[in-house]
């Protein structure tokens, strides 16, 4: 879109610029659905705002429609932006989606969610997860997972029956990091894919699968859930993660020892806490067999080397050379 058709002085009296943003980088010969739908998202305030922020027809015309068609579902003359809109009675016009009011009570009581007190932000809460839609829940789900002030253990079997009736996968996040473990336990399959593998497998003391996580992480997991390594599998492990970070960084940088390569030392010190005493004196014993070789060549032969320990598939490059 041509940058003569908008006027970013005038876009400054929008509440949110996003779709005015969005339609400045549309050619001219966009579908009008495309910019209907646009539109459609914005609230009455904005709607009108940005008829002044643009001389581009299609977007006149269609805000045009919008409007209109909003006024003639609405009997009752709308409350927008009301800058005196005490809460109660905006959450009370939510919950009874009072005819005229309902739009922008919903749009309130979530912009405003922030900067309520604890009892009103519980209230609200309540509201949006009995009357609100999923991006209504997912406003809630936020709040219960990353505000530890916001958290009460109260809240725990609210968590559980919202799980057990949404199964919404950004309530698993907030089931795995407040609910006690022997419920993330029961309900582990059902989480599984809706949050961070390793968080789950942590929560619930439950042993990772071989290959859902990084060489790194799958040995921490083990270390902490308690769970023991096969013979030898500690070993095989690290020399996986040197492998793939040799291929990765193409020997850009020249190593005096296994044991300097990014991680190795890390994992390694899990092994030690594991008690896998073999695998560490096996790494060591590999590492002392390695320091002859030629610096020039040291991280392809180390490759062949490990490759000939264990057998591997060819190795697939995470990004394109």
């Amino acid at each position: 879109m041509n940058d003569t058709h908008y006027y970013d002085q005038e876009a400054s009296s929008l509440h949110d610029r996003t779709v005015y943003d969005i339609l400045r980088r549309l050619p001219l010969d966009v579908h009008p659905a495309v910019v209907q739908s646009l539109l459609e998202g914005l609230d009455d305030h904005d709607l009108e705002a940005i008829r002044s922020c643009t001389d581009w027809d299609l977007v006149l015309y269609k805000a045009d429609r919008i409007a209109s068609r909003r006024r003639s579902r609405s009997k009752s003359v709308h409350v927008t932006r009301r800058p005196n809109y005490p809460i109660a009675q905006v959450l009370d016009d939510y919950l009874t989606r009072r005819t005229g009011r309902f739009r922008e009570a919903h749009r309130q009581l979530r912009a405003r969610f922030p900067g309520l007190d604890h009892d009103m932000q519980e209230a609200v809460m309540m509201a949006l997860m009995s009357r609100g839609t999923y991006s209504d829940r997912a406003l809630v789900y936020k709040y219960l997972f990353e505000d530890d002030e916001f958290w009460e253990e109260t809240y725990v079997p609210l968590v559980k029956a919202w799980w057990e009736q949404f199964h919404d996968p950004k309530m698993g996040k907030v089931v795995v990091k407040r609910c006690p473990r022997e419920y993330v336990r029961a309900h582990y399959s059902e989480l599984l894919g809706c949050c961070n593998y390793a968080s789950l497998c942590l929560k619930a003391g439950v042993s990772p699968e071989e290959g859902k996580l990084p060489h790194r992480t799958y040995l921490y997991v083990k270390k902490c859930v308690g769970d023991r390594l096969r013979p030898r599998e500690g070993e095989e492990i690290v020399l996986r993660w040197v492998r793939e970070y040799l291929y990765e960084d193409e020997q850009k940088t020249v190593y005096d020892s296994i044991f300097s390569i990014p991680y190795v030392g890390r994992m390694v010190s899990y092994l030690g806490e594991m008690g896998c005493l073999d695998d560490i004196l096996s790494l060591e014993a590999f590492d002392a067999r390695m320091q002859d070789l030629p610096r020039i060549e040291w991280g392809t032969d180390i490759i062949q080397a490990i490759e000939e320990e264990f057998p591997m598939d060819e190795y697939v490059f995470k990004e394109v050379k």
